[in-house]
């Protein structure tokens, strides 16, 4: 024993301690162009409508999803709230979502919170959908007995899922219900550009099945801050009102928005995503390789990877065993962990990963070759 846990102090120095963190795709820091556009940004106060560089951001993402309008957030969670809340103007109102959603975990109930909007879920499917069926018999029917159903809240890509990307059909038979009951349909699009460079579509295609989509500049695409409200113009218009009083009034704020068109240059022309995710893959295809008898990868689409615990081992001890080696990776629960590809992630970075679960294998296992394989490094 004190054999093996000298060679895990050792092996940090002879692997080197370069940080890969893969916690989070929010951990990216910005580009140099990033960097030089803030520097340089023309602004002005937002809150009076004057900050030119916000209003171009605004503009073009508008544009892309071919929607009315647009307005800038310094976060997903208030875009996400005040999108809540301006489809639910009165109290007692509720929202349909997934049991898995991002909106329900990890939102703080935000819309009960400071909207009095209840949330009725439904439990979510592997793929990140929901059953139909499930949806539809969640719809409140008029009933002063009951909170109204006012909005219906899907999350692509879906986060807890694995980073699925949600199935065309699955949103087209949605859409047709969300009108047949006359409840808007509003998607959580924090990884929305990892589901257009899965599927390889324009962004118009997936705005086409909701009413408002929130979208975020700050995980695979870089920038420091920023997500995006998209919706009609009377939708943004309430909005606006509702991000002021939740303090989202940010004056100057161009200096942020100028990463962001930097980052959607990156986007539209880089494809920096598609590397996240072939890089994704080469991860996955090497831990099945290198660490079967330890951890069973699970199925993924873009750029978030799961790994099932196989041995009687807690996923935090297994984290803190990575982080020797200088890999950083997420406990989601005592048997299962996260890791997520991200722009500032390379080739190298991947590898040192896969080097560094090969040799915590070997270790978890016991194998006396363990301390043999520093002769490899």
């Amino acid at each position: 024993m004190v054999r093996r846990v000298l060679y895990l102090f050792f092996v940090c120095f002879v692997i080197g301690m370069k940080k890969v963190d893969l916690r989070s795709d929010t951990l990216t820091q910005p580009t140099e162009a990033m960097r030089v556009a803030m520097a340089n940004a023309v602004v002005g106060d937002d809150v009076y409508g004057e900050d030119m560089t916000v209003k171009a951001l605004e503009k073009r993402v508008a544009e892309m999803f071919q929607k009315e309008a647009a307005l800038f957030f310094p976060s997903g969670t208030m875009s996400n709230l005040t999108a809540v809340l301006a489809w639910c103007s009165s109290r007692g109102s509720e929202i349909v979502l997934g049991d898995q959603s991002h909106m329900f975990l990890f939102e703080q109930g935000g819309a009960s919170q400071f909207g009095g909007v209840s949330m009725r879920t439904v439990p979510n499917l592997e793929d990140g959908t929901m059953e139909l069926s499930g949806v539809l018999a969640a719809i409140r029917d008029e009933d002063i007995h009951e909170p109204s159903t006012q909005l219906i809240c899907i999350e692509n890509t879906h986060n807890v899922c694995g980073g699925k990307v949600l199935p065309f059909s699955f949103l087209e038979n949605l859409r047709k219900l969300s009108v047949e009951r006359g409840v808007p349909i509003h998607m959580d699009g924090a990884r929305i550009w990892n589901a257009l460079s899965a599927m390889g579509v324009q962004p118009d295609v997936f705005s086409g099945y909701v009413d408002s989509i929130s979208v975020c500049l700050s995980k695979g695409l870089g920038a420091p801050v920023g997500s995006l409200l998209v919706g009609s113009e009377e939708f943004i218009r309430k909005a606006i009102r509702i991000r002021k009083a939740l303090g989202g009034g940010m004056r100057q704020s161009g200096i942020l928005a100028a990463a962001g068109l930097v980052a959607l240059d990156d986007f539209s022309f880089d494809g920096v995503l598609v590397k996240d995710h072939e890089r994704t893959r080469v991860l996955a295809e090497g831990l099945r390789i290198c660490c079967d008898g330890c951890f069973s990868v699970r199925n993924f689409d873009t750029n978030i990877l799961f790994l099932d615990l196989v041995l009687e081992v807690d996923a935090s001890a297994i984290c803190k065993l990575l982080k020797v080696h200088g890999v950083f990776v997420s406990a989601w629960s005592p048997t299962l962990l996260r890791m997520v590809v991200h722009r500032d992630i390379d080739d190298s970075g991947i590898q040192k990963t896969l080097e560094a679960f090969r040799l915590v294998s070997l270790f978890l296992l016991g194998s006396v070759d363990a301390l043999l394989l520093l002769n490899q490094l």
